[in-house]
């Protein structure tokens, strides 16, 4: 009796759930049998699972930059090379997301949830171990590869479970998230390198990841049992000719300095960047399932809203890597303090990101744009004029300012570029939003870092041309310097060496000063430039309007 009780029991648990009312129209047969088997708070489940498994990869592509003076001081890295911690991860994430769709109409979201999140463990934990630079890289790209596979897919799933009144808040609610988690990264990284080393910040947020895959590996749909003539093939040569385009590029400008501008090896991988790159443009313009479809640039609303889009990329990206970088080179604050300076930053933006957003429905964008990369520009400019003496919360006042303008041009551009195509491309204008915000950042990153480093033995040689016997106050100078380390028991003659020692760290120290004075003044000068190209787009069609005309035969000069 009491086993056929239990077994009752058990075929009831197992019986399909009532499927809800308000399930989406689009959702596919795979969304439903898992409302079937999890009923009407199967959506919720999701949404809170694939935000843990976001979060995990994006603190992950923050929480380096605090780390990077203790990698470049292990392993004896000029800021050429330490760049590609946060270069290798936004290309790598960048080439990942232009195969997103194809990986899910083939594999499902489960099985490439499942691949994502497992490469971003093993990537983890071999950046926790790594002894080179090349590991290191290495690492940091396949943290990208997943970080690229999974962000497109939580959005993809809201609109696939969630109905049409509840998207807002879904979307709200999983977008704070992804807003908090790049904030709360470098302090995350901050603590990590304060209580252990280095290589526990690989390790900090597989925590996260390893929940959400358990999670995940029976709340996401598989395949699509009806997706047939859906099935698309990957575009393995066009995503081949990006990914040769991007690294020769990167390695051409990360090398430059090391090999010579004018050297061979620089100009050779220029010239293959270069021939990728438009090979790339005109096999996407005749490929039938092309990666990135040229055809969303043919709308100039779309194009010149890519601008600022990229443009944000660069900024986001750029300043998040050098503040950081500030802050301990030059202050000699603990990382923990330099990550912790970024939260005031992200909480900004959760505030400022739902009244961007609101108001891009209701005014000319063109105004909430202009105001955003103005309120970016002067606090670059107020950062060009920071010295080692500048107070802490005055540089976090600097950053938030930042925060808060860029906080008025990501969701503005980002919804009128996709508003700029026709319905039939709009999966493509989603991508390629995202393209354009992670390739600025990667070039961002890649160039910034290479100029900080010209800047500094530029500034160094300046200062240090100064620095000879003919100069009575540096005699006088060393001179002082030698008497006090003499009056602290000092030799003679290790006094008088080591009073020049001291000479060369006060240069170092000030060269650092000037060298990031010029980054944050090129980063102002380079929204400057935006604000004047904000003239090119014309006034942006709002939501409920008519679908743009299609593009004249001169205006896509062959696209397809």
């Amino acid at each position: 009796m009491t086993a056929s009780r239990a077994n009752s029991q058990t075929s009831r648990a197992r019986q399909p759930k009532p499927l809800p009312d308000d399930i989406p129209p689009t959702a596919n047969k795979a969304v439903r049998d898992r409302f079937a088997q999890f009923g009407p708070a199967y959506r919720w489940l999701l949404l809170f699972a694939m935000l843990t498994g976001s979060m995990g990869t994006l603190l992950a592509a923050t929480t380096i930059n605090v780390a990077l003076p203790a990698i470049i001081g292990a392993f004896g890295l000029g800021q050429d090379q330490a760049q590609w911690m946060s270069t290798a991860f936004l290309a790598s994430s960048t080439i990942a997301m232009l195969a997103n769709a194809w990986a899910m109409t083939n594999y499902g979201p489960r099985a490439t949830y499942f691949v994502a999140m497992s490469m971003f463990v093993a990537g983890s934990l071999l950046g926790a171990v790594s002894s080179s630079l090349g590991l290191l890289i290495l690492a940091r790209a396949m943290q990208g590869v997943a970080a690229g596979l999974i962000q497109p897919m939580s959005m993809f799933l809201i609109f696939q479970t969630f109905p049409d009144k509840q998207r807002g808040t879904a979307i709200g609610i999983f977008s704070i998230g992804v807003v908090l988690a790049p904030a709360f990264g470098p302090a995350l990284g901050g603590i990590a390198v304060d209580l252990a080393s280095w290589r526990l910040v690989f390790v900090a947020t597989v925590p996260l990841a390893i929940a959400a895959l358990a999670a995940t590996s029976f709340l996401m749909p598989g395949v699509d049992p009806d997706r047939g003539a859906g099935r698309r093939p990957l575009d393995w040569c066009g995503l081949g000719l990006l990914t040769v385009a991007l690294v020769s590029l990167l390695s051409a400008f990360a090398g430059g300095n090391r090999d010579g501008w004018d050297s061979d090896i620089t100009l050779l991988k220029i010239t293959i960047g270069l021939s990728a790159a438009a090979a790339f443009y005109f096999w996407e313009k005749r490929h039938p399932f092309p990666a990135l479809n040229p055809a969303i640039f043919a709308y100039r609303q779309f194009w010149s809203a890519g601008l600022i889009i990229a443009a944000t990329g660069v900024a986001i990206y750029g300043s998040t890597y050098l503040i950081p970088l500030f802050v301990q080179l030059v202050q000699h604050y603990s990382p923990t303090a330099a990550g912790i300076m970024m939260i005031p930053a992200g909480l900004a933006m959760v505030v400022c990101f739902p009244l961007a957003g609101r108001l891009t429905d209701q005014v000319d964008v063109r105004f909430l744009l202009a105001f955003g990369i103005v309120v970016f520009a002067i606090s670059a400019y107020l950062l060009s004029h920071v010295s080692a003496l500048t107070p802490y919360w005055t540089l976090v006042f600097w950053v938030v300012l930042s925060r808060i303008g860029l906080s008025f041009c990501m969701p503005p551009a980002n919804t009128t570029a996709v508003r700029a195509v026709p319905p039939d491309l709009l999966a493509s204008a989603t991508g390629g939003a995202s393209f354009l915000m992670q390739i600025g950042g990667a070039f961002g990153v890649n160039l910034l870092a290479i100029l900080l480093q010209r800047r500094l033995l530029f500034h160094g040689d300046h200062l240090s041309a100064g620095l000879t016997e003919a100069n009575p106050q540096m005699t006088y100078s060393h001179a002082m310097q030698a008497l006090e380390n003499q009056a602290a028991g000092m030799p003679q003659l290790q006094a008088f060496q080591t009073a020049f020692s001291e000479f060369g760290r006060q240069i170092s120290a000030e060269a650092s000063v000037l060298a990031f004075r010029d980054c944050f003044l090129v980063a102002a000068l380079w929204f400057v430039f935006v604000f004047f190209a904000l003239g090119l787009m014309p006034k942006p069609r709002l939501e409920g309007q008519s679908p743009p005309p299609a593009p004249t035969p001169a205006e896509v000069s062959g696209t397809s």
